[in-house]
């Protein structure tokens, strides 16, 4: 039986695509209390392709998401964060450029030849293999290495930073860039073998950036005098996700939300695979396909085919209209919103029915390539907004795998996840 075993109360703090929530963890309770939510600033994509959030607004977000749990908790002593995975923050004589990892500046003709000649290193090199991690534009090491921000000699250090270890950097009034693993893995340049910073990847990178300590162990980094709260290493909202869906041997979990992703254990390391490995916590390991169509295309779907402020539930209607999986249809759901523009014109002449049916084929279908390439046994256990209220799509795909199902118990798992880190229950 799992035992209380922390001392004081916290708040539970988490960075996503969609909200940036909070909550608290009272020494005497086991699950997270008076979660809050606040809309995570958009990122504002410019002419250069970069998509940023502008600082002071997105800093502004976090005091709010904090202060409100202050001032109905008096006996609060630490501060726990969970974010985004991706993107990264880049700091210059004091100034802060939060990027996203939709930044597509390494496809501009401008960086052609340096994105070539990388991408033609990479084929003959093993170190980018032992970071685990997926080669595409918005990969912090790939966008790094092909557009090196800065160049000369004279310029200031530059501290590498995460959207998380920046929230962890700021709580602590910038005394501390450090990193958990779970977060510096998802920069592409932490080789996951030798659980360090990968010299020859580092060499591609601007000579003037400063990477920060990784631990590996969720520990306290420094003090929030603001906030008067202990602040501990953040961690990725994916491993924290899967640590509040019981995750576990045997079961794979099919997280849809605002982003899709799946994911399941490896006993021993196996880098090698149409799949990303990540590190966990104590020291294991998963592999998981992230960038699956998720919430945002769903989202897009019934806007497009139920247009205004109807009352009714869309996404019931949109249940209620997927009759018949069309398996045939190619439509692109990630950039689902690109999909529904071409289909414009012809709105009156295409019924919800039979876009719900392009749709709903094109999901399952995704879902159940990704699943076999993760190649891994066991029960799915749906997770995330929309794989836990939208029951069609987890009853098809089981049927279709041929696999049993479960639903998580909670509707905050990321939540629940660091409650477990601060409890020392993981």
């Amino acid at each position: 039986m799992n035992t209380l075993k922390h001392q004081f109360s916290s708040i539970l703090l988490d960075i996503g695509g969609t909200y940036i929530k909070s909550a608290v963890l009272n020494k005497n309770q086991l699950t997270p209390q008076n979660v809050r939510r606040f809309k995570t600033p958009d990122f504002i994509q410019n002419c250069s392709g970069k998509a940023v959030i502008p600082t002071a607004e997105f800093i502004s977000v976090i005091d709010k998401a904090i202060s409100i749990q202050k001032v109905s908790n008096v006996d609060l002593e630490n501060i726990y964060v969970s974010g985004q995975m991706g993107g990264f923050v880049i700091e210059k004589s004091g100034d802060f450029e939060i990027v996203s990892w939709q930044d597509q500046r390494s496809l501009l003709p401008q960086f052609k030849k340096s994105r070539i000649e990388l991408e033609n290193w990479l084929e003959t090199s093993l170190a980018f293999k032992e970071t685990g991690s997926e080669l595409r534009p918005g990969l912090p090491f790939f966008s790094l290495a092909v557009t090196k921000p800065s160049l000369g000699e004279s310029d200031p250090k530059s501290p590498f930073r995460s959207l998380i270890s920046f929230v962890t950097s700021y709580l602590t009034n910038f005394e501390t860039s450090a990193m958990h693993i779970t977060d510096a893995a998802s920069s592409g340049f932490f080789n996951l073998k030798t659980k360090a910073w990968d010299d020859d990847l580092k060499k591609k990178l601007d000579r003037t950036l400063v990477l920060p300590i990784v631990h590996k162990k969720v520990e306290k980094i420094g003090f929030s005098d603001k906030f008067r709260l202990n602040v501990f290493t953040g961690v990725g909202d994916q491993q924290a996700s899967l640590l509040g869906t019981e995750f576990e041997v045997g079961k794979v979990v099919v997280n849809i939300g605002t982003g899709g992703q799946v994911a399941g254990f490896q006993e021993n390391t196996q880098l090698e695979g149409k799949y990303q490995t990540r590190p966990y916590f104590r020291g294991k390991e998963f592999r998981t396909i992230t960038h699956l169509p998720s919430g945002r295309a769903l989202r897009a779907f019934v806007e497009f085919c139920y247009p205004g402020d109807q009352q009714f539930d869309k996404y019931e209607k949109f249940e209620s209209t997927c009759k018949i999986p069309n398996y045939s249809s190619e439509a692109d759901l990630v950039n689902f919103n690109l999909t529904l523009e071409a289909l414009a014109d012809n709105r009156n002449e295409i019924s919800p029915e039979k876009l719900s049916s392009i749709f709903f084929g094109s999901l399952i279908r995704s879902y159940e390539s990704a699943l076999t390439q993760l190649n891994l046994d066991g029960e799915l256990v749906f997770a995330g907004g929309v794989g836990q209220k939208v029951k069609i799509i987890s009853r098809e795909l089981s049927r279709l795998t041929g696999r049993k199902i479960s639903i998580s118990n909670s509707n905050e798992t990321t939540l629940e996840g660091l409650a477990k880190i601060a409890r020392n229950l993981y």
